[in-house]
């Protein structure tokens, strides 16, 4: 009994760790205006004479940072900044799609452009 009570148990709290681990990493999109000043600073002058595509304010094990999505010259890379304006991480589109592999499709984005 004591058995069944456990697995039971088991088996309700499984998708409440699933949800406690996917509200550990929350994404937002936000705009340039909407960055703390030394992080848009950061990002404008990593992106000096790209386009910054988009910008998604990501949280993970407690700690928030900006990613921006910039392209030049026709390729794709990618920078993490702190909102202090250090930057973390600067990786190409294919060390983003390495490090990320199942979030491109789950956005329903493809791998090939």
């Amino acid at each position: 009994m004591k058995t069944a009570r456990l697995l039971v148990a088991t088996f309700l709290l499984l998708p409440l760790t699933a949800w406690a681990a996917e509200k550990e990493k929350a994404e937002t999109h936000v705009t340039m205006d909407q960055l703390p000043v030394a992080a848009k600073a950061t990002i404008e002058k990593e992106s000096a004479g790209a386009k910054v595509e988009e910008i998604e304010k990501e949280t993970e094990g407690g700690k928030t940072f900006y990613e921006a999505e910039i392209i030049k010259n026709g390729r794709e890379s990618f920078i993490h900044v702190s909102e202090d304006g250090k930057v973390l991480k600067r990786e190409t589109e294919a060390q983003e799609r390495r490090s990320e592999p199942g979030e491109r499709e789950e956005k329903g984005e493809s791998h090939h452009r």
